[in-house]
Formats: C-alpha cells, sequence, structure tokens
C-alpha cells in the first residue's frame, strides 16, 4: 500500500493510553483489581474526547509513533497481536483517530489555530465552568457563595459552642493555599479561605499561581484577558504582568548566554491555556463575589505554572528556583509588588492554587483506596502541610521529592513558588492550617484531598 498523504507516518500527540476497568469491577476480589480487557485514550488537552479500547485496538494505537509507516504499523500489528488488518481497515482507524484530533497532523494544526485564533479575538477570558461547576445565573450564583462562606460558622459552631468564632483566624493575613476541586467536594475549603480573605485582609491585587492541568511551552504563562464571570468582569492586572515580563527579559538577558539558550523568554506565549484551565477560574468567582459585597476594588494577576516533574526526574538543581527563569521570575515578582506597593499604595496577596493527593482509579492508579491507605495519604499529607506551616519552601520541596510526590499533588510547583515569593518578600511569620478534608469517590473508591491554609 503506497499513501503518499500527511498521515503517512501517523502519530499520536501527546495523550494517555491507561488500563481501564468499569466502576462495577473496581471491588472484586477483596478489593484488588482485575486485569483490565480495555484501555482508556485520553486527551489531556482536551481537544480529543476520551476511547476505550479493546488491547488490540490499544496496540494499535501505540505504534502510531510518528516513524512507523502504515505498511510498517500493519505488519508489526499482526505480528503482535496474530489478528489480521485489512489496509483499508487501518486507514479509516487513522481518518477516525485524525477526525477526533488525536493524531499530530496538519488537521489538528490547522484546529488548533483556529482555536487560538477564535480565543484571541475574545475581549475577555470565557467563564468556562459557568452553568456546570457552579450556576450561570448571577443571582443563583451569589446565593451559593454566599451559603458557601457561612459554612466555616456552622462547623465552628458544631464543633466548640464555646468558642469565638473570629479568634479562629489570624488578625492580617498575606496569602493563602487553596483548593480547585468542584464545590460540591470543595465549598467547606473555599469557605474558610475565601471567609479569611473576606475579613482578615485588605489587599486588593491577588497574585494567583495556579495548576496548568495542561502542557505549557514556558514555565509561567500571564492571562492578557479580563477574567469574565456571571456577575461581571473581575480585571486582570495586565500593566503589572508587562512590568513584569519587561523587567524579567532585561535580567535574563543579562545572564549573558549562561543557563538555558534562548534569547528571550515570553510569559504571553501560553495565554490560550488560560481558557479551558479551572484552577484561577475557581479563585477568580470568589475574589468577584468579595469585589462586590465589599466593594473592593480587587484585580488578580493570574499565572498558569508549568509541571515541574522535569526538575524532579533530572534532578539538575536541588531547588526550582536554582532554574534560572523560575529564580529570575519570582525576583522580578518580588521587586514589583515592592515597587508597585510604595508607589502606588496597593496591597497584594499572594495565592496557590492547588489540590492534595490524587490516588485511585480515577487518577490513573488502579487499585482502589481504602481506610488504610486514607489514613497513610493523611499523614503524609500532614508531614507536607507542616512545611506550608512554617512557610519553608526548602522544606516543602524536599518533603515532596523524598517520596517523589506520591501522593501525586498536582500543585507542587504553585505552592513552591507561592512559598518562595513570600520568603522573598520577608513574609514569613508562618501559616495556619483552616482545614484538611478528604473525599473519596464512592464508584472507584479513589481519594482526592485538600486544605485550607492562610498566610499570616
Amino acid at each position: 500500500m503506497e499513501n503518499q498523504g500527511p498521515l503517512e507516518r501517523p502519530g499520536m500527540r501527546s495523550v494517555t493510553l491507561s488500563p481501564y476497568i468499569p466502576p462495577e469491577q473496581m471491588n472484586e476480589a477483596d478489593g484488588e483489581a482485575q486485569p483490565p480487557q480495555n484501555f482508556l485514550l485520553e486527551d489531556p488537552e482536551g481537544f480529543a474526547p476520551p476511547l476505550v479500547l479493546p488491547i488490540p485496538l490499544a496496540i494499535l494505537v501505540s505504534l502510531m509513533d510518528g516513524k512507523r509507516t502504515l505498511p510498517e504499523i500493519r505488519e508489526e500489528y499482526i505480528q503482535m497481536t496474530h489478528e489480521m488488518l485489512k489496509p483499508k481497515d487501518l486507514e479509516e482507524m487513522v481518518a477516525y483517530l485524525d477526525k477526533l484530533h488525536y493524531l499530530d497532523s496538519p488537521n489538528f494544526r490547522n484546529f488548533l489555530k483556529n482555536e487560538k485564533d477564535s480565543y484571541a479575538r475574545e475581549k475577555n477570558r470565557p467563564a468556562t465552568m459557568a452553568g456546570g461547576a457552579y450556576p450561570k445565573n448571577a443571582k443563583e450564583l451569589r446565593k451559593k457563595i454566599a451559603q458557601i462562606l457561612e459554612i466555616p460558622a456552622r462547623i465552628a459552631k458544631a464543633e466548640a459552642p464555646e468558642k469565638d468564632f473570629s479568634a479562629i483566624f489570624p488578625e492580617k493575613i498575606t496569602g493563602a493555599v487553596t483548593t480547585h476541586a468542584d464545590w460540591e467536594r470543595g465549598s467547606a475549603s473555599y469557605g474558610w479561605t475565601y471567609h479569611a480573605v473576606a475579613e482578615h485582609s485588605d489587599a486588593d491585587t491577588f497574585i494567583i499561581f495556579g495548576t496548568s492541568h495542561n502542557p505549557m511551552n514556558e514555565k509561567f504563562a500571564f492571562s492578557s484577558k479580563n477574567f469574565d464571570t456571571p456577575m461581571g468582569v473581575l480585571p486582570v492586572d495586565l500593566e503589572f504582568e508587562q512590568r513584569v515580563a519587561a523587567r524579567f527579559q532585561e535580567k535574563y538577558s543579562a545572564l549573558g548566554g549562561e543557563g538555558e539558550t534562548r534569547e528571550s523568554v515570553d510569559f504571553f506565549a501560553d495565554d490560550f491555556v488560560h481558557r479551558d484551565e479551572h484552577s484561577i477560574e475557581f479563585q477568580a468567582i470568589f475574589l468577584k463575589y468579595l469585589a462586590e459585597t465589599k466593594r473592593r476594588d480587587i484585580r488578580i494577576v493570574p499565572i498558569l505554572v508549568n509541571t515541574f516533574v522535569p526538575l524532579f526526574a533530572a534532578q539538575d538543581v536541588d531547588y526550582p528556583d536554582e532554574n534560572d527563569i523560575i529564580r529570575l521570575f519570582i525576583e522580578t515578582l518580588r521587586e514589583q509588588i515592592q515597587e508597585t506597593e510604595a508607589t502606588e499604595k496597593r496591597q497584594f496577596f499572594v495565592m496557590a492554587s492547588s489540590d492534595l493527593a490524587h490516588l485511585g482509579p480515577l487518577f490513573g492508579a488502579p487499585k482502589p483506596v481504602d481506610s488504610a491507605q486514607q489514613d497513610k495519604i493523611r499523614e503524609t499529607d500532614t508531614e507536607v502541610l507542616e512545611t506550608i506551616q512554617k512557610m519553608d519552601s526548602r522544606k516543602f520541596w524536599q518533603t515532596v521529592l523524598k517520596t517523589l510526590n506520591e501522593n501525586k499533588i498536582c500543585g507542587v510547583a504553585p505552592i513552591y513558588c507561592a512559598l518562595r515569593l513570600q520568603e522573598y518578600l520577608g513574609r514569613t511569620n508562618g501559616a495556619q492550617l483552616l482545614s484538611y478534608e478528604q473525599t473519596v469517590d464512592e464508584e472507584t473508591h479513589s481519594c482526592l484531598s485538600f486544605a485550607s491554609m492562610v498566610m499570616k
């Protein structure tokens, strides 16, 4: 078969292929997962829909690496599975995967260009999760947030009715680590965080380090667009971002070719990744509500942070900010914050949007989480949280690195950056744990944990 088209050597994009076990089989054999008969093909960026593939098709997909020709794929598939595969059937399979945007092809690149061009024309970053994760109607949304903010007082009254509720919180806070879980699971954590922000912070500008769940080219990504919400637009401090980007570039150029060998770093290059990322959107909704109800002129500096997994794997630095780009970025943020606070009489708040443990089948681990493992998760999470309470970024990194992030904390990078920035600012008076929670999915027995912490 001679195929001279663009898919002569089909190659999958950066997708995941993992064992798929139906929920009804999760708890068979005394909690031991059964051998998978199918695999789940997923696109982390969300452009392609998930597909459940039988083992032979999973093998076929794994052979599409961009190097093998169609005849080579067919020949290897037959050798591995001892099943026949007609050339026409293979072509149709490749065409189907390309139609779904699984392949790195001219079709996908054209699709992605159109998506980016469309987003570039948007005036604001849309409220992507509205109507799903939270109410799209402004009145309903305000009512829901008001209910969430009442949760801490109800909890405190039930647990210690004699205790003064206001005494639970530090008098003034300058930062926070909070969840980005869905509101059904994370309501209490959001309630603790944003009650503290509302009553114990006068900040008007919020630096938000958000977990990027999708691939990025740079280590950090600013948003050039204001955040739309059902309650109105929450402004982004674009002028502050641009000053940081320009000042960073001066510092980076002065390295004179040392470190990473690039002429420039563009912190707006991954602007598009903000479009579908929920980790900052959830924080923006609460901050817009506080701006409205507290009559505060709140603006945000949304910063998506790329994964630090390569730093785990390479271990070519002891700490992330020994990397030139990370170090200079945090240094530049500190300088720009201090200059802006001094000249414009503004107050900055530093926030990390991160959950903690992600274990169980929902998160790529085949074995369900039992009560014993929940206790182990709590133990490991507690050790990590103690380093945050001490405002010790180095100890935080060492603690996570020690176990190679066995709890699969999704926001290691945002938490590290928030802690390090606070250290650079000299705001290291400790942090206070307001809440810690674990939620377990009933069907898959997968565990998600998260906390609310505020920095004094």
